[in-house]
């Protein structure tokens, strides 16, 4: 008999506190204006506008980009731009909240002052970039492996300016190497994309400061990788 006076009291006053909170909302509510009601539905409408705006790629895979500065000096006569390419394919549908980008860049510079001490650089590097927000756009972090095949003349940059006449040996090395770097994405509805990154490592496999030629400290003949890249346009598709 006891459990069953207390059945019936839950069941007559537990809906009262639901009911008095429900009916409070609907006060609120109620005292409301109309330019409010407006003004929340405005900015709710909003939200969910700019939500949808920033998903570019929702319907694209993959995207394939270059250096549009590097590709206007392919094969002039600017010294050190002569013959470089940067460019680069990626996946957009592996995860929703990421790129996978595969980077590619070739150099086979031809100085008329030291044709035969230039380095002809190849990288490869597959990079995974995260993105900070909520969709594929704006800003990412990523880390990345490289793959990188020199070709040139074994000695040292000292050997540009010495009179003796040395023996030029050509050789070959790989090297592989591991960094992080941040970007900025910029995707449109018309699959047109504009990129920038900055990508710092080193080399952990191969060996450095084998060649003569070049001698810049964020050259791949050295153990750091630098990689800063800006007027890097694309197609998304």
């Amino acid at each position: 008999m006891k459990k069953v006076l207390i059945f019936i009291f839950l069941l007559t006053f537990l809906p009262f506190p639901i009911f008095a909170q429900s009916q409070n909302e609907n006060e609120k509510l109620d005292e409301m204006t109309t330019d409010e009601k407006i003004d929340s539905i405005y900015v709710t409408s909003k939200e969910i506008l700019e939500t949808i705006k920033s998903e570019p790629l929702a319907d694209k895979k993959y995207g394939i980009e270059i250096n549009i500065f590097r590709l206007l000096f392919y094969g002039s006569d600017m010294s050190l731009l002569n013959h470089t390419f940067s460019g680069g394919f990626s996946l957009f549908n592996i995860d929703r909240h990421a790129e996978i980008a595969f980077p590619i860049f070739y150099s086979n510079p031809k100085s008329n002052l030291y044709d035969d001490n230039n380095i002809r650089q190849f990288t490869l590097d597959c990079h995974y970039r995260r993105f900070l927000g909520n969709t594929q756009n704006g800003f990412y972090i990523s880390g990345f492996i490289r793959y990188a095949n020199l070709r040139g003349y074994l000695g040292s940059w000292i050997d540009y300016f010495d009179d003796e006449e040395n023996e030029m040996i050509k050789d070959t090395e790989n090297k592989i190497g591991i960094g992080i770097g941040i970007g900025f994405r910029k995707f449109s509805y018309k699959s047109f994309y504009w990129g920038t990154s900055l990508n710092l490592g080193r080399y952990f496999v191969g060996e450095n400061d084998k060649f003569r030629g070049e001698f810049l400290w964020y050259d791949n003949d050295n153990e750091v990788i630098f990689n800063f890249e800006l007027l890097k346009f694309g197609w998304a598709f």
